[in-house]
């Protein structure tokens, strides 16, 4: 399902969720700016909001992406992934897209670690037993302290919204496994302007990470945000999104 506001502006901005959410990630705080400057797409995965397509990996998923959504674009390209949508959006830069003018990773690598794949490996076993259980496991490993202390509700806020836009726990399973059968993303290099965004206390961010996406990203800047986890606060999320589309110079 393919969202779209401001058909008529000159460049496009495409939001890709991270694994269990819905465009409602995005469409909560976005700025209005973004909103009017761009051409706004929210895209939704199959089985969110949406019949479930099975695929079986990040390629095919791309793939799918390219032929629903990007072929039909004609205008400049800004692409934006957090957590799962950013280890999709780097499949979708190997697709050498001519009119991709720009990418914003937000909270990924372009590797998975042993420790996560066991982690997503417990999660599907959690979500066998109990989709609400599930939603309050990965809400403590995805928040930092200072939101649950916040909000200790998270976990069943997570799960009401998840039982708003998916039927059953196939797409959330689906989208586990494209990241189990992960290892490493071999990124075409690339002069593609590129941000990665990411918190401090974000276990899925280490040096290598970094040092491997320069391998592959020649035009690549970082905002690491000190004290926040893997889910970062979408106004500070937000306002580097924003800065970075604004000006072309915009890097540490």
């Amino acid at each position: 399902m393919v969202q779209s506001i401001n058909k008529n502006a000159d460049e496009c901005l495409i939001f890709f969720n991270p694994m269990s959410s819905d465009s409602r990630f995005w469409t909560t705080n976005i700025p209005k700016d973004l909103l009017e400057r761009f051409e706004v797409i929210f895209y939704e995965y199959p089985g969110y909001n949406r019949p479930f397509i099975k695929l079986e990996n990040f390629k095919e998923l791309a793939q799918y992406i390219d032929k629903e959504v990007l072929e039909n674009i004609h205008k400049p390209i800004h692409l934006v992934g957090y957590s799962y949508g950013g280890l999709l959006v780097q499949h979708l830069l190997n697709l050498n897209r001519q009119n991709i003018k720009s990418a914003v990773l937000i909270a990924c690598a372009n590797r998975i670690l042993a420790r996560d794949k066991e982690l997503l490996s417990v999660l599907k076993k959690v979500s066998d037993v109990d989709m609400y259980l599930f939603c309050r496991v990965l809400s403590l490993f995805s928040h930092g302290y200072e939101d649950f202390n916040k909000n200790p509700l998270i976990g069943l806020q997570k799960f009401s919204n998840l039982k708003l836009s998916i039927p059953d726990k196939v797409p959330i399973i689906q989208q586990m496994n494209h990241i189990i059968r992960t290892a490493r993303i071999e990124i075409r290099k690339q002069p593609t302007r590129t941000m990665l965004i990411y918190g401090s206390e974000d276990r899925m961010i280490d040096m290598d990470t970094l040092d491997s996406l320069h391998e592959y990203l020649e035009n690549l800047s970082f905002k690491k945000l000190i004290g926040e986890a893997h889910i970062i606060d979408p106004t500070k999320m937000f306002h580097h999104i924003h800065q970075f589309l604004k000006t072309e110079e915009y890097a540490i």
